[in-house]
């Protein structure tokens, strides 16, 4: 009689902050945590910079079309966003990013989102979207009067909300904090740091948009004072998107990355690692679609391998 052992293959898919915590806090055998002898889990951490940023002040409001850029929030799917080339972004050496049109009027405050979407209203929708959408988002609902006059005007204001991405920075990491959970694991740390590359991008993304517009005659951009200050200092409303990336980068070298190429953690022969986690870069664009499509990939990896 032979006995035999079926191979198991062990997968976090926890999201990217947790998924570096459970990472560090496995060290009863390696001292610094699972997969993190050359010191790498919890840093990269990247998120999408989402923030107010300019007003773009139409020439031709009458003329000039902009639907396909507008959005009624918790009805329209989707819309499109101003982009610069990859051949401009290269020849300006800035990070990848995109501007969002929001209707509106000069001097009015601006929110970023994480001040437009607190935790009350995205739960407020998510129940609003599971009870079939019966009357009003509650987006719409929280709106001011003055927002509902502007959306039945002809727009020639919109406020422009940045999405960028944020450059690799091994100083921007999830550490593990004294304090404990429940049961009595230490929590996540975050110290989320950002460099001087991202907001000159901003800055020069919004130089060469203004430029354009005004060569093509659409109109004029302004800037928001804080990208006018140095490339050090940020507003208190700097906000993400809720993307959370990196922490558990993907490289095929052990000393600059913790997973392979098929999201393996390096030296574990059986740990996996799936999400927006193993995101070496964050790009610009939501990162779902791409986080859907490594899990299927990392899915059909195991499916052979533990045939």
């Amino acid at each position: 009689m032979r006995a035999c052992r079926r191979w198991l293959a062990y997968i976090l898919a926890c999201c990217s902050i947790q998924n570096a915590r459970l990472l560090l806090a496995s060290n009863r055998r390696a001292t610094t945590g699972l997969g993190n002898a050359h010191d790498i889990v919890g840093r990269y951490f990247m998120e999408h910079l989402e923030i107010p940023s300019g007003e773009l002040v139409l020439a031709k409001p009458q003329s000039t079309k902009t639907k396909m850029y507008e959005i009624d929030y918790g009805v329209t799917k989707a819309r499109a966003e101003l982009a610069l080339s990859a051949q401009v972004q290269k020849e300006h050496g800035i990070l990848n990013g995109t501007a969002s049109l929001e209707r509106g009027v000069l001097g009015e405050r601006v929110k970023s989102t994480f001040q437009f979407l607190p935790p009350e209203l995205l739960k407020a929708t998510m129940a609003w979207e599971k009870g079939g959408k019966i009357g009003p988002s509650p987006f719409s609902a929280s709106s001011p009067p003055e927002a509902t006059a502007v959306q039945q005007t002809a727009p020639r204001i919109f406020h422009l909300m940045t999405r960028q991405e944020q450059a690799p920075n091994p100083n921007s990491r999830v550490t593990l904090s004294a304090e404990k959970d429940a049961m009595g694991m230490p929590r996540a740390k975050l110290d989320w740091q950002l460099t001087e590359l991202d907001k000159r991008s901003i800055r020069t993304y919004y130089r060469v948009l203004g430029q354009e517009m005004g060569r093509t005659g659409l109109g004029r951009v302004q800037l928001r004072e804080w990208l006018l200050s140095d490339d050090r200092t940020w507003p208190s409303f700097i906000s993400g998107g809720w993307h959370h990336m990196g922490t558990t980068r993907m490289h095929a070298d052990p000393k600059h990355g913790v997973v392979d190429a098929n999201c393996r953690v390096h030296g574990i022969g059986n740990l996996y690692v799936a999400g927006a986690a193993v995101y070496p870069t964050a790009g610009a664009a939501n990162p779902t679609l791409t986080l859907v499509a490594l899990g299927l990939r990392l899915s059909d990896y195991l499916r052979t391998k533990l045939a």
